[in-house]
């Protein structure tokens, strides 16, 4: 090991130890060994027409319509499925994100929750809800846009490093920190700021930094939009 180490140099030689040292301690602890450093083994194809899944709440309704126009510009196929009201749980323990995966049969899943978690401590049980979307969404590459600020809730106590932490910071767009226009509510991004929004995302969605290799070119027009699902606030889906 230590031949291998003085044959690379600087910060490669540190990377290279350092995922080295992690190997060899799960080893040691009997632990599953993590393919440390390396992209995920599901890539989507590269110039090919994708199926892209956004599903979510109601911030969806910008969101949704900028992903609509990428999909336009670029030859893919988009289905969107706007939930009101709906959180990490709403999704986790219905049926309803199996029932669409069975229904649309994505190559590309946008997941943009996290909004309605805000303000809630029971980090554990939403850490929980969570690892279960990901469970049901298996190896189907995906991104998930976490939530923006709201003006009620003065501080964020734990919702987006707990969603960071169990996707990963390569499949997760944090978008707290973003200051963005809102409707008159003072909850939901103007159409304006949400196209700009899902601009930044695509815009590290292209980079190095996201864990898969689809490229996106930005539109240079709108397109008429429609929701493929709508789902009101009362809407209580069919429970696992």
């Amino acid at each position: 090991m230590m031949v291998m180490a003085l044959a690379i140099q600087g910060a490669m030689a540190q990377e290279v130890l350092d995922s080295l040292e992690i190997i060899y301690n799960q080893i040691l602890n009997g632990e599953e060994v993590d393919n440390v450093g390396q992209k995920p083994d599901v890539q989507p194809e590269e110039d090919v027409s994708q199926r892209i899944l956004v599903f979510g709440d109601s911030m969806l309704d910008g969101v949704g319509r900028r992903f609509n126009d990428y999909a336009s510009a670029n030859g893919h196929t988009i289905f969107t499925s706007i939930w009101y009201g709906s959180t990490t749980k709403s999704w986790a323990y219905t049926t309803e994100l199996e029932r669409l995966l069975h229904k649309v049969n994505p190559t590309f899943v946008v997941v943009c929750l996290g909004t309605n978690d805000l303000g809630y401590r029971d980090i554990s049980s939403r850490s929980a809800a969570v690892k279960e979307i990901m469970r049901v969404l298996g190896d189907i590459p995906f991104v998930w846009i976490g939530p923006v600020t709201l003006r009620n809730i003065k501080q964020d106590p734990g919702i987006v490093n707990m969603i960071r932490e169990n996707v990963g910071v390569d499949r997760f767009y944090d978008s707290y920190h973003l200051k963005l226009a809102r409707f008159p509510d003072g909850i939901h991004p103007t159409f304006e700021a949400s196209a700009r929004w899902v601009d930044g995302v695509v815009t590290w969605m292209n980079s190095p930094e996201f864990a898969y290799r689809l490229h996106f070119n930005r539109p240079t027009s709108s397109v008429p939009f429609k929701n493929y699902e709508t789902h009101s606030t009362r809407y209580k889906g069919t429970q696992k």
